[in-house]
């Protein structure tokens, strides 16, 4: 290892400094590449589909990123919602998931498995509390 450093200086002179020939950011790119491999016969072409389409996804995503939308606008989105009381008791769900099991409720998939499982029987049961009582909150959309 001592002879290494002898030969290093000469290296430096001749190459210039190692992150000039360094090869790690193009090793880093062709495994991008290989990834891009679908159908082992023909590489080549997949590779190059597959390059040509990330790279008309990025141009029109830079392109589109100052365009206005057409179609519903965020605040009407967000209106619609509320008004419907989906966002309010979607949240009254969640949390009571959260009480209920706290250590559990960190998981993502878990959490989407107990809600597969429990909230149609969660749900009758938090309506049929709130017709019951004089003053509910239940809107006549989800009656």
């Amino acid at each position: 290892m001592v002879h290494l450093t002898v030969h290093l200086p000469k290296e430096i002179k001749f190459c210039g400094p190692v992150w000039l020939r360094w090869m790690y950011s193009m090793e880093r790119y062709m495994k991008i590449l290989k990834g891009y491999v679908r159908n082992r016969h023909k590489p080549e072409g997949c590779i190059i589909e597959c390059y040509i389409v990330e790279e008309a996804v990025e141009f029109c995503s830079e392109y589109l990123a100052n365009a206005r939308t057409i179609g519903i606008p965020k605040g009407v989105e967000e209106r619609i919602e509320s008004r419907s009381g989906f966002k309010v008791i979607m949240t009254d769900y969640r949390t009571f998931v959260r009480t209920l099991y706290p250590t559990k409720a960190k998981n993502e998939k878990w959490l989407q498995a107990e809600h597969k499982r429990s909230f149609s029987s969660w749900f009758k049961r938090k309506i049929e509390t709130e017709l019951a009582r004089l003053e509910n909150t239940i809107s006549q959309q989800i009656r």
